[in-house]
């Protein structure tokens, strides 16, 4: 058994999926950064005094501005390198790093695609990627391939088909399923020309709520029969594409639509595509055909790949799976919502203020937005892990200035998914004393309930 799975994963495919996939995946990660830079999404780097931190990597550094522009640069010119096959496993490596150093630095920034890059860009690391149709083959550093294991791409796979699912499992609460997160996210957009008045109609976050169940718990397996592929793709396409014309969302739809093609169509899909097949014939091999099956050659190494292989689907299956540990509602208490590919399930608002209580007894306000920008304070509002790291921060910061240790406390009012709005946590709770801490706060109030 174990033989044949080993077989079965290094089998030789052919490799025109993976060098599209390359090129796609380099050049929409450069777009990412290249646009936050652009629209100035880079000052949630630079401008805030404090920036949030993810629990288990609260031992990373605030990275001064010059170091964040430099991490977006270095994404832009990885991604470029690897989508040109230059220097491949270094500017993979670096696109990696630079990607996941961006986005450990400030919490208040995720976003599950942004999470799904960095994985994307670490697997396409360990990859043989730039083995055709890249800098490295025509200069001679790599030797030309017409072939690449079957791991690589079951590897994708599995990590496309754990978003779509898990996504679809999230989205069966009862908040989605009343429609109530499209409600409140449809209902600006009325004023939209031409597509203004649809956006607005009472029905609309309805059909959309249940499609969007729909096709993130079919998209995959009909993906992987061939008799119902080319109808899932074009769902596919109408999924992503109405999420651009109504969501915008980025490089993200765009992406999911390319490495869709690039994974669950054959491998050698490019070489019959019009306006690719050209192009691949001219770079990528074609492989040998064989008259019969050759067992595939098993590197040395394969013991810890495939071992390496297992504990990283075996996290990303049982990450996803963690919230159910905590009592109470994941997107009221946001205990296990991040990594679980829990998307646009919360809409959350409300105000925030801090009361501080200084050792002489006198109270003193503290208003967030004196040291956050608006996107980190509309993120504050609503998560308790980031209530509690700004509150340590401000009884910090009173203790710095030789007033001594202060006790801190929150004054909030939050609704989530047009509840009715209510404290998110005790008002009466000195955070300043509460610990950092994988287990569920007891301060966080219970939920509103639905009406």
């Amino acid at each position: 058994m174990l033989a044949r799975f080993t077989t079965a994963l290094f089998r030789p495919i052919d490799i025109a999926w993976l060098i599209v996939a390359r090129i796609a995946v380099g050049f929409l990660l450069a777009m990412e950064m290249a646009g936050s830079l652009a629209l100035g999404y880079i000052r949630e780097y630079t401008e805030p005094q404090f920036h949030f931190s993810y629990l288990l990597f609260d031992w990373l550094p605030d990275w001064p501005p010059a170091v964040m522009v430099g991490l977006h640069l270095g994404a832009v010119a990885a991604g470029i390198a690897v989508a040109a096959g230059w220097r491949f496993r270094f500017s993979a490596v670096l696109l990696t790093l630079c990607y996941t150093l961006l986005f450990l630095a400030e919490q208040t920034r995720f976003i599950n695609h942004f999470y799904l890059y960095c994985l994307i860009a670490g697997m396409l690391a360990l990859m043989p990627a730039h083995r055709a149709a890249s800098a490295d083959v025509r200069a001679g550093r790599v030797a030309p391939s017409a072939t690449t294991p079957a791991w690589t791409r079951y590897l994708l796979l599995f990590q496309m088909s754990t978003v779509y699912l898990y996504a679809g499992l999230a989205k069966l609460n009862i908040d989605w399923l009343m429609a109530r997160p499209l409600t409140v996210w449809l209902a600006p957009k009325a004023s939209y020309p031409i597509i203004g008045p649809l956006l607005g109609s009472s029905g609309l976050p309805w059909v959309m709520s249940y499609a969007g169940v729909a096709f993130d718990l079919l998209v995959a397996p009909l993906l992987l029969w061939r008799r119902t592929r080319p109808w899932a793709f074009a769902a596919a396409m109408v999924f992503h594409l109405s999420n651009v014309l109504i969501f915008g969302l980025g490089t993200f739809p765009w992406f999911s639509l390319l490495i869709t093609a690039a994974l669950f169509f054959p491998p050698d899909w490019p070489r019959h595509t019009p306006g690719l097949r050209r192009w691949v014939a001219n770079r990528v091999p074609l492989p040998h055909p064989v008259a019969e099956p050759v067992r595939p050659t098993v590197p040395r190494y394969t013991p810890v790949l495939l071992a390496g292989l297992g504990l990283y689907a075996l996290v990303q299956l049982l990450i996803p799976l963690r919230h159910f540990l905590y009592a109470g509602d994941v997107h009221w208490t946001e205990e296990g919502h991040h990594f679980a590919w829990h998307m646009m399930l919360r809409a959350k608002s409300g105000s925030l203020l801090y009361r501080v209580v200084l050792p002489d007894g006198r109270t003193e306000t503290v208003v967030p937005t004196t040291y956050l920008t608006p996107r980190q304070y509309s993120k504050l509002v609503g998560q308790p892990d980031c209530i509690l790291q700004f509150a340590h921060f401000i009884a910090a910061e009173y203790v710095q200035r030789g007033l001594g240790k202060v006790a801190v406390y929150a004054d909030s009012h939050v609704q989530l998914n047009r509840r009715p709005s209510r404290p998110i946590v005790a008002p009466t709770t000195n955070l300043a004393a509460e610990p950092r801490t994988l287990r569920l706060y007891p301060w966080i109030t219970p939920a509103p309930p639905i009406e």
